[in-house]
């Protein structure tokens, strides 16, 4: 076992929103309890293409579910935005209309404003550190402001440090970033802090990227490699500065009343099924990342950020991270510094 699977399994101890961490010695567990019941069809959304970890872990979960359940939990999976953007797929999930998706916290913060804690700029060390965090007091903690917005927060699935993007010239410091053009996620955290760096940023659905840059609305974005790779954005794209101002992750949600509304037994199926996928997803994403740093060098300028450079972005995003201790909560913030190993 390496270090890093050590760890992960270190951050199962704890019961929290994580539904993935619950249940999984039960098993065999009573699937013929579902034998003589009806399907049932859960439609699982994607914003992203299915060449990515992301997806490949939708198959699995869908794939373990369906034997683990005799084939009475069948899940449909939607990748490449096909149910519509972040923001129509959240509140279908909401409303019931649609059963479950993956989308980041800040998406999330537009119905469940404590989510923003976890995209405030240079709170993570590492993603091991952010999925022990939601895995751990701080998830249990989100996990109850997500029920009282009618959302089940069931597993975090790694995407790793975002970066800035861009057509215009590589960025070393928030000098850099005077009047650039930058698509944000729809957040009030994204939009102050980019603000905060000297950008220009546009609130944008991430399927509405691509053409934006190519049309030239935008000058660029900020996004993990592998997703750049992933995504094709090195077509559009000439550089990228490893700024890892945040380290992201998609947070598996589900229809709080329809989860309400599994037997016990079928809970725990999700929650195993979802964990295999979970374990296969992270594991996946971190050789993606290695992977997409390798392959993008011959496609794209990439530069590093020295740790002089990275105190520079610390400093001017500081201000931000205070002016949100009055809607987030100061204690909210500090529990996710703690947690989160304040980078």
């Amino acid at each position: 076992m390496t270090n890093a699977s050590r760890t992960r399994t270190a951050g199962l101890r704890r019961r929290s929103f994580i539904g993935a961490s619950l249940a999984v010695a039960a098993f065999p567990l009573a699937a013929p309890a579902l034998a003589q019941g009806r399907q049932r069809a859960l439609r699982f959304g994607s914003p992203m293409p299915t060449n990515t970890s992301y997806h490949a872990a939708m198959v699995t979960f869908a794939d373990e579910l369906a034997k683990l359940s005799n084939n009475r939990l069948k899940v449909d999976l939607f990748p490449n935005a096909q149910l519509g953007g972040l923001k129509d797929m959240l509140t279908a999930v909401q409303l019931g209309t649609q059963s479950m998706l993956i989308t980041v916290p800040a998406w999330y913060s537009n119905f469940i404003k404590q989510m923003d804690v976890l995209s405030l700029p240079f709170l993570t060390a590492s993603p091991e550190r952010l999925r022990s965090a939601l895995e751990g007091g701080l998830g249990e903690r989100l996990s109850g402001h997500a029920a009282a917005a009618g959302f089940k927060l069931l597993s975090p699935w790694m995407i790793g440090p975002r970066h800035m993007v861009n057509n215009v010239r590589p960025i070393h410091a928030p000098k850099d970033m005077e009047g650039l053009k930058l698509r944000v996620i729809s957040s009030q955290v994204y939009l102050q802090a980019f603000r905060a760096l000297g950008a220009n940023p546009v609130a944008m659905d991430y399927a509405e990227v691509y053409l934006a840059m190519q049309q030239h609305t935008i000058d660029g974005y900020d996004l993990g490699l592998p997703d750049v790779l992933s995504g094709k954005y090195y077509e559009v794209s000439k550089f990228a500065s490893l700024t890892s101002h945040v380290i992201d992750t998609f947070i598996v949600g589900m229809n709080k009343t329809l989860w309400d509304g599994f037997s016990s037994e079928e809970q725990a199926m999700i929650n195993q099924a979802l964990k295999l996928a979970t374990d296969q997803q992270w594991d996946a994403q971190t050789r993606a990342l290695n992977e997409a740093r390798e392959k993008l060098g011959s496609l794209m300028q990439i530069n590093d950020i020295t740790a002089a450079e990275r105190a520079v972005f610390v400093t001017a995003t500081g201000p931000v991270v205070q002016q949100f201790e009055t809607s987030l909560g100061k204690d909210l913030i500090d529990e996710a510094r703690r947690a989160l190993g304040a980078a």
